[in-house]
């Protein structure tokens, strides 16, 4: 981890990476010079000598939601923040006061000074350009302001802003500009941070939230001085128990921990205190085991929390794997990965924010529960303030007595630290974020073999979302049943889904923000319901349900045509056969017998139950064209929305972030995204859609999209094709048909 930390404490004292201090990084670690050069070229958050950064940088967030919500116009050569490029105050400035900025920064704190040039007149000037998402999705567009270098009272690398409530678009470009005037002219300027980002304040932006009753704050020693509201959420199973938050289940734990007889024994021969089953035990055998033998992870398979990171893997699962593995060593590792770069995801940013004490617990009772010997939280790095409240609240912890050296006086052991990402999407996949770790390329692995056995440094290692780890305390100090007994209970019927869960929504509802709601709500009820979303004013059109990784699904999704009659009850029995759980089954029912008559072709996605399993489910129950998938970004579009210029921004999005270590993904992803600008320039001089040409061109799509899941090695290229191919069935083709008969 070295090199990286490294790299980022350079860039941030210089503006960017001097040669002369990677040659020094490469002497004091011990490495040839083309591993810092591999790694400092590779993520996009570092910046090297050979191409300097101007002193004053816009980037403007151009992905999904916020291209949706007017970034386009913050982007215009004419009207927007490009025109101030070519201001010839600010340029006058910005060469006025860029000398001073780096006198400033050549004092380092203990009185050295620190070699950093005069800038250059080629970078005392004013760049503004489109980025993949700043992760500010509820308040698009979202604006990322850095200044080369920044001052040094900030304490962190840049500045971010994005539309306030109520503040309509022209508005929020006029605060720009005069803002990025200020910033030049050496003025102070005030961020749009998250933590005074209001909740329950969403007249058309934020988070639905209610304060903590004062009673949470009984006892000041176990809160921080400037803690923020808590979003009264579930989730935080001190701010709705009125408990201070005090690691009491990390307390139950430890305490459980050292009475053990073996614990004594284990702590001496240097081995992490937990229950060890006999080897080679797994299934149904192994969960009796730990029933009879490991009560806190018998809460967690009790629990059945599903991982919140896209697959849904068990977490018991992963731990139980965990808990069985046996490296080369001692060390075993949980990684928390909160490098939330998907656009249209936002949820773990509040998590981090305003519930850090939920992710620590949740970390070091992975730990406490699988034997591991370390954690750590990797956090995105546009995330300044979530990165400040996790150190701050793993240095509380630590104060409290509930992870170091000796968790709670039991003799255990377990540290915990924050891990700033160097930036990059593909670094969500959790083995690239592993590779990044190990200050190398952020690439994915060839699996087999899994983190579980070989993962951080080649030890067994556990990688969990931000969520997930913030539901353990609350199931640790519930119990499992009450987390499982928590979904939504379908109506005129004894089946219900399991747990809760959190969703990031934005778009075009009145009120996009953060939404804990049980699983298995029907869509609609989120978008429509005053305590949620509160409406689409102007219709729902379409839904991306899983943000880009799902395509552009319309509101009414196209299926097989329901048979009529004398076949209904046959076709039904097949479809429910799609489905696994009993509340599954019962929802299906409920929405076949009230929403999809003999004869229907279409389903309202409205009436579709928030569950990962369902969506799965779904696709083949009903032979949809394109199959549809439901993760923690659900993005909702009006009526007027142009579906194809959305899925051509959803592809060059994963265009621009494929790491290229597969040829077709890297080849694949570019030649979707020509297809798509093909059709818009097509549009654009006036030539109609034939129902032939877009068959063609779907042919094409296919072609791409089984080549790229055929030699893809993470799931990147196996979603890069679904915007287009969304586009093309669901939106294009039976336009197209339909002016066709007409």
């Amino acid at each position: 981890m070295m090199i990286v930390k490294r790299l980022r404490e350079i860039q941030n004292r210089y503006g960017f990476l001097p040669d002369r201090e990677l040659a020094q990084l490469a002497r004091l670690v011990g490495v040839p010079m083309y591993r810092i050069e591999e790694v400092a070229s590779f993520f996009p958050a570092f910046r090297q000598e050979r191409d300097k950064p101007a002193v004053l940088e816009v980037r403007v967030c151009r992905d999904v939601t916020c291209a949706h919500k007017g970034a386009g116009n913050l982007l215009n050569s004419k009207t927007g923040l490009l025109t101030l490029c070519n201001d010839d105050a600010i340029a006058a400035d910005l060469a006025k006061n860029a000398p001073g900025w780096a006198e400033e920064a050549r004092k380092a704190p203990g009185g050295k000074r620190i070699e950093l040039p005069t800038p250059s007149p080629d970078r005392c000037k004013l760049v503004v350009e489109g980025v993949s998402c700043l992760g500010r999705c509820d308040r698009a567009p979202a604006v990322w302001v850095e200044r080369n270098p920044m001052p040094a009272d900030e304490h962190h690398h840049a500045w971010v802003f994005a539309r306030k409530a109520g503040e309509k678009a022209d508005a929020f470009r006029q605060r720009m500009e005069a803002t990025i005037r200020a910033i030049a002219a050496g003025g102070h300027v005030e961020p749009d941070t998250d933590s005074t980002y209001e909740p329950g304040t969403n007249v058309e932006y934020g988070m639905p939230a209610l304060p903590p009753d004062p009673r949470a704050r009984s006892l000041a020693e176990f809160e921080l001085p400037d803690e923020l509201p808590s979003a009264k959420w579930e989730i935080d199973c001190y701010a709705t128990q009125n408990h201070p938050r005090d690691y009491r289940g990390v307390k139950e734990v430890a305490n459980w921990l050292a009475e053990r007889p073996e614990t004594a024994r284990q702590l001496k021969d240097g081995e992490q205190p937990v229950p060890l089953p006999p080897d080679g035990l797994g299934g149904d055998k192994l969960k009796d085991w730990v029933k009879a033998n490991h009560p806190f992870l018998a809460e967690l398979a009790a629990s059945n929390l599903l991982g919140m990171g896209g697959a849904g893997e068990p977490a018991y699962d992963k731990w139980s794997q965990l808990l069985l593995a046996r490296g080369k060593g001692p060390d075993k590792y949980i990684v928390c990965n909160g490098d939330e770069s998907e656009p249209g995801t936002f949820k773990d940013r509040e998590l981090l924010l305003r519930t850090p004490h939920l992710i620590v617990e949740g970390l070091i009772l992975a730990g406490l529960l699988t034997g591991a010997t370390a954690g750590y939280i990797y956090i995105r790095h546009e995330y300044h303030e979530q990165i400040h409240a996790i150190d701050t609240e793993i240095k509380r912890a630590e104060r409290l007595g509930a992870c170091g050296p000796d968790v709670f006086g039991s003799g255990i052991s377990f540290r915990a630290e924050v891990f700033e990402s160097p930036g990059g999407y593909i670094c969500g996949e959790q083995s690239a974020l592993i590779e990044a770790m190990e200050d190398k390329r952020g690439q994915p692995r060839q699996r087999p073999p899994e983190l579980q056995t070989n993962g951080l440094w080649d030890q067994p290692t556990v990688v969990n979302n931000v969520e997930t780890l913030g539901w353990v305390p609350y199931i640790i100090t519930r119990k499992g049943k009450s987390y499982a007994g928590a979904g939504y209970k379908v109506p005129g019927t004894e089946a219900a889904f399991g747990g809760r869960r959190l969703f990031s929504i934005s778009g075009d509802v009145k009120r996009p923000g953060v939404y804990e709601v049980p699983v298995g709500i029907p869509l609609g009820e989120v978008f429509d319901d005053p305590k949620y979303c509160g409406g689409v004013p102007n219709g729902l059109f379409a839904v991306a349900p899983s943000g880009p990784s799902s395509g552009i699904v319309p509101a009414a999704i196209p299926i097989a045509p329901v048979p009529d009659a004398a076949g209904y009850d046959a076709w039904l029995a097949k479809v429910l056969g799609s489905f696994r759980s009993p509340a599954e089954k019962a929802a299906m029912e409920r929405i076949a017998k009230n929403h999809l008559p003999p004869g229907a072709t279409t389903l309202d996605i409205r009436q579709l139950p928030m569950d990962l399993n369902f969506f799965r489910g779904v696709n083949g129950a009903l032979r949809l064209k394109v199959g549809i998938a439901l993760g923690a970004a659900i993005v909702v579009y009006a009526t007027g929305t142009d579906a194809l210029s959305q899925a051509v921004n959803y592809t060059r999005f994963f265009r621009n972030e494929s790491c290229g270590k597969c040829v077709p993904c890297r080849l694949g992803s570019q030649k979707l995204y020509q297809i798509g600008l093909d059709l818009i320039r097509q549009r654009a001089a006036g030539q109609a859609f034939s129902t032939s040409d877009l068959k063609g061109v779907g042919e094409d799509v296919k072609t791409l999209t089984e080549a790229m899941a055929q030699t893809s090695i993470c799931g990147l290229g196996q979603i890069a094709p679904v915007p287009m191919a969304s586009a093309l069935e669901y939106f294009l083709l039976p336009a197209a048909q339909a002016a066709k008969g007409s």
